[in-house]
């Protein structure tokens, strides 16, 4: 019984550790992408959260010349756009899965005075390649399992588009530099019969 609960408690903090790990990562290519979006202008010395928030709000969020159209710029996670305002802004699966989103892109919405949202794909984060097989989730979502037996999530309108069935083969897309555990569909090869 005991063996059991140490099992459970070293999984737990496992999963802890990949979970900060995973965040230092976000963290570095969104310090590259707030560098990158002021030209390399910028010098920025980042010990801290608050000082990479600091160096958030330095990017592209104002009111454009017409006065009722706000902008924001940031970066995709896989289901939002966290923008420098630090609101998380939902991004339609529609938009998302035409656009191949990956986490680390970055984009750019406008809000509009009338309330919509319009959004652009403004610099792409770094994209790798890979096959895997279309799977479901204990939570019933259409999850991707690359050949090395990592397990990416899918925008589940991609899936429904490409008319995927559990077992096909995948073409996906993700971050290179290790970022987040979403992927997006390339392309998809069903399965014979």
């Amino acid at each position: 019984m005991a063996k059991k609960k140490t099992n459970t408690s070293l999984k737990a903090v496992e999963e802890m550790l990949n979970k900060i790990e995973s965040d230092a990562k976000r963290a570095k290519l969104i310090i590259g992408k707030i560098i990158e979006a002021w030209g390399g202008d910028i010098e920025v010395e980042i010990d801290s959260l608050a000082d990479l928030e600091s160096a958030a709000s330095k990017l592209g969020s104002g009111t454009e010349d017409d006065g009722n159209t706000t902008v924001v710029e940031w970066v995709y996670d896989g289901y939002f756009m966290v923008g420098s305002d630090k609101k998380k802004y939902p991004v339609p699966m529609n938009y998302s899965s035409k656009t191949k989103l990956i986490p680390g892109d970055v984009l750019k919405l406008r809000i509009m005075a009338d309330g919509k949202l319009i959004y652009k794909l403004i610099g792409q984060a770094n994209r790798t390649y890979v096959r895997a097989t279309l799977s479901k989730s204990d939570e019933n979502k259409f999850t991707a399992i690359a050949d090395d037996g990592e397990i990416y999530y899918l925008n589940q309108a991609a899936v429904t588009y490409f008319k995927g069935k559990t077992g096909d083969e995948l073409s996906i897309i993700i971050n290179a530099d290790g970022l987040g555990n979403f992927a997006a569909i390339e392309a998809l090869i069903p399965q014979a019969g």
